[in-house]
C-alpha cells in the first residue's frame, strides 16, 4: 500500500525539474512568496509521486494550504483537490515540523518515519544509524518492516522504563544506605554511653555498698558501747549515790539508744541507696546488651545493604536483569499464545518449548561446570 492516498504522473506547472529533483535530494524546492493555492495543489499533487524526501515537501505544502484556506475549506480542499484523508494530511504535516534530516525521512520512507516519532527527536537519528535484535536476528531499521520497528522501539522504551526503575531502586538503596549508617552511628553512640553508664553505676553501687558496710560497723558499735555513767559522792548518802547513778544510767542509755536510731536510719537509707544502685547497675547492664545488639543488627544490615547496591551498581548485572525480565514476560507470552492453538499446532509448540527449556538448562549447565 503507498504511503499517499494517489499517484499522478505529472510535473505540475510553475515547478521545474530541478525544483523537484531537489526535493528528492533533501533541498527544498524554491518556493515563491506570495504563492497561490493553486500553486500548492499542484506541486503536492507533484511531490506525491516523487516519493522518498519529498514526504517533508508535500507535510510543508500541507500546512502552507491551511494557513492560506478559510474555515471550513480545509477538509474539502484535501478531499478534492489532492485526495488525502485528514489524518494523512496531518501525518504529513507533523513530519515537516519533526524532522530536520530530510535524508533519514527518504531512507526509510513516511510509514517508519511516522513510527520514530515515538522517539525523542534527540534519539532518532542514532536509532536509525543502530542495528536492533528483532526476532533472534540484527536489524537496521531500513530492513526491518513497519511492524518490527514498532516492537524494536517498544522492547527500547521496556528497557529504559527498567533501567529508569533499576535506577531508582539503586537510588533508594543508597539512601537507604546513608540512612542506615547513620542509624547504626547512632546505635553505636548509644552502645558507648551505655557502657559508660553502666561503669557510672558500678561506681556510685560500689559507695553505696561501703557506706552501707561502714554504717553497719558503726552502728553495731554503738550497740556495744557500755553506758558510762560519773556522779559526784562528795557529801552524798549511799541512797543519793544509788539515785544519781541509776538516773545517769537512764540518761545515757537513752542518749546512746538515740544514737543507735540514728545510725539505724542512716544504715535504712544507706540500704535503700545500695539497692537503688545495684538496680542501675542492671538496668544499664540491660541497656548496654540492647544497645550493642542494635548496633550489631544494624551493622549487618548496612553490609548486606551494601552488597546489594553493589550488585545493582554493577552493569553487566543489570543489563541481565533487564534482558530476564524480558525473557520471562516473552515465555509467559508465548504459553499464553500456546494455549491458544488447536489440538494439531499446540503439541508442536510445547515441544519447541521444551527444546528451549533444554537448550537454556544445557548452557546455564556449562556456564556453573
Amino acid at each position: 500500500m503507498s504511503m499517499y492516498d494517489d499517484t499522478v504522473d505529472v510535473t505540475p506547472e510553475g515547478v521545474s525539474e530541478g525544483a523537484a529533483l531537489s526535493g528528492m535530494f533533501g533541498e527544498s524546492a524554491p518556493v515563491e512568496t506570495e504563492r497561490g493555492i493553486e500553486t500548492i495543489t499542484e506541486e503536492i499533487i507533484f511531490y506525491k509521486n516523487v516519493g522518498g524526501q519529498a514526504v517533508i515537501e508535500i507535510g510543508r505544502r500541507l500546512t502552507e494550504a491551511k494557513a492560506q484556506l478559510k474555515h471550513g475549506e480545509w477538509l474539502p480542499w484535501l478531499r478534492e483537490k489532492v485526495e488525502f484523508s485528514e489524518t494523512s494530511a496531518q501525518n504529513f504535516m507533523r513530519i515537516a515540523r519533526e524532522y530536520g534530516n530530510t535524508h533519514l525521512v527518504g531512507d526509510l520512507g513516511a510509514s517508519k518515519a511516522l513510527v520514530l516519532l515515538a522517539l525523542p527527536a534527540s534519539e532518532r537519528e542514532n536509532f536509525a544509524s543502530e542495528k536492533h535484535l528483532v526476532n533472534g536476528e540484527e536489524k537496521s531499521v531500513s530492513e526491518m518492516s513497519k511492524r518490527e520497528l514498532e516492537e524494536a522501539i517498544r522492547q527500547r522504551k521496556l528497557a529504559e522504563l527498567e533501567r529508569d526503575k533499576m535506577q531508582r531502586e539503586l537510588d533508594e538503596q543508597r539512601k537507604a544506605n546513608e540512612e542506615a549508617a547513620a542509624e547504626m552511628q547512632k546505635a553505636q553512640e548509644a552502645a558507648e554511653a551505655a557502657r559508660a553508664a553502666v561503669e557510672d553505676a558500678k561506681s556510685i553501687s560500689l559507695a553505696a555498698q561501703e557506706r552501707t558496710a561502714e554504717l553497719e560497723r558503726e552502728l553495731k558499735a554503738l550497740r556495744e558501747k557500755p553506758v558510762d555513767v560519773a556522779v559526784q559522792t562528795v557529801d552524798a548518802s549511799a541512797e543519793q549515790i544509788a539515785a544519781a547513778v541509776k538516773e545517769a544510767e537512764k540518761a545515757a542509755k537513752a542518749k546512746r539508744d538515740a544514737a543507735v536510731a540514728k545510725k539505724a536510719e542512716e544504715l535504712k537509707a544507706a540500704e535503700a541507696q545500695r539497692d537503688e544502685a545495684r538496680k542501675a547497675v542492671e538496668n544499664a547492664e540491660a541497656g548496654r546488651k540492647a544497645a550493642e545488639e542494635q548496633a550489631a543488627a544494624l551493622r549487618a544490615e548496612l553490609e548486606k545493604a551494601r552488597k546489594s547496591a553493589a550488585a545493582m551498581d554493577n552493569k553487566t548485572l543489570a543489563e541481565f536483569g533487564v534482558l530476564f525480565r524480558q525473557a520471562q514476560e516473552t515465555v509467559n507470552r508465548l504459553t499464553e499464545l500456546a494455549g491458544e492453538l488447536d489440538e494439531e499446532n499446540r503439541p508442536k509448540v510445547y515441544r519447541a518449548l521444551g527444546a528451549l527449556r533444554n537448550m537454556i538448562a544445557e548452557k546455564a549447565g556449562e556456564a556453573t561446570a
